[in-house]
């Protein structure tokens, strides 16, 4: 079986130090997994993963197991010459960001995104014939559109895991936390947190 991630800046293992590993290749190690594929872009959007998706079935592979990591979904992603961009709640203080985040974003807006993408992720990866997982990073999103199977989500979501603090004022995971998973880094795990993270995911899975 091969095995594919799916997601953020998490999975992509920014902050990591050279010779550390992120939680996918840690899991593609434990499970022994044929190949790993690791499709994560940095600053992407919760229903960016539905594009990621769509570029990996592009490439044909066969007996897969997909980890899709569930990042904030308050990211807003649109199109500007045939280009995705991302809206963040934090960073950038553009007209545009303020607009949206002032005038549109909410949080009923935010949970539609998450669960229209998490069945449209299952739906493709049943017609795909791959196997798939969904782990939260620091959110608690409410899953309730009929369709979504609740039992390939892990009860945890990472912060929760590592008893990490987020800040409900940009919606993130809150900066420079004094965290054994986290510190030294800024918004990102360690090599302790991603080995949590992966051994968390290898229990859920076995």
């Amino acid at each position: 079986m091969n095995l594919a991630v799916f997601g953020d800046s998490w999975p992509v293992g920014v902050e990591l130090s050279q010779g550390e590993s992120p939680f996918g290749n840690l899991l593609h190690k434990k499970m022994k997994t044929k190949n790993f594929h690791n499709m994560a872009e940095q600053g992407s959007t919760i229903d960016s993963l539905v594009i990621q998706l769509n570029k990996f079935a592009n490439k044909d592979i066969k007996n897969c197991l997909c980890i899709f990591f569930i990042t904030n979904p308050a990211r807003y992603l649109y199109f500007e010459n045939n280009k995705p961009k991302i809206l963040r709640p934090t960073g950038d203080k553009s007209d545009l960001t303020k607009f949206y985040f002032t005038q549109v974003q909410s949080d009923e807006l935010d949970n539609h995104k998450a669960n229209m993408t998490i069945l449209a992720l299952q739906q493709m990866c049943r017609h795909l014939g791959y196997k798939d997982y969904y782990m939260e990073g620091w959110t608690n999103i409410p899953w309730t559109y009929a369709g979504i199977d609740k039992q390939k989500l892990l009860p945890k979501s990472a912060a929760e895991l590592f008893g990490a603090d987020t800040n409900a004022h940009t919606l993130e995971l809150a900066k420079f936390q004094k965290n054994e998973y986290i510190t030294p880094n800024k918004y990102h795990p360690n090599q302790k947190g991603h080995t949590l993270i992966a051994d968390y995911l290898y229990s859920f899975i076995k």
